[in-house]
């Protein structure tokens, strides 16, 4: 059987893969997707379009995992995404996210990141930009 820790590195190597569908097949179909700068809740499909509009964006991306612990049932992981651009351009964005596992999938994530490093990549792949939540 499969530890939280396990899903959770295997979740992200799948990202970093730019493997989609294994992405989706990670998820639970009711995951939801909470983020900090919107106070909003993805779905797994909604999420998953942005997971592959990232993958598309970039020439690589990668995560540098600084710590990941089990908190049972759920994952605390804080890492560096880091994406370089066809043209050379690197981003380093710091982020903290709570993985949330159930029957070997990952059902719940919250996502707590900075927008400014986030906006920078989403400028500079011709996205708009992200806005924060109101209030």
């Amino acid at each position: 059987m499969s530890t939280t820790l396990d899903v959770t590195a295997r979740f992200f190597a799948a990202i970093e893969s730019r493997d989609i569908e294994r992405v989706r097949a990670m998820y639970s179909e009711d995951a939801a997707i909470w983020h900090n700068f919107s106070n909003a809740t993805q779905t797994r499909e909604q999420n998953l379009a942005v997971l592959a509009g990232l993958c598309a964006a970039v020439a690589t991306l990668r995560y540098e995992v600084q710590e990941r612990f089990d908190l049972g049932g759920r994952v605390l992981q804080r890492h560096v995404l880091c994406c370089v651009l066809a043209d050379g351009r690197g981003f380093r964005i710091p982020a903290c996210i709570l993985v949330g596992v159930r029957d070997g999938l990952v059902c719940r994530i919250e996502e707590y990141l900075d927008t400014a490093q986030v906006n920078a990549l989403r400028v500079a792949t011709g996205r708009a930009p992200i806005a924060s939540a109101p209030g």
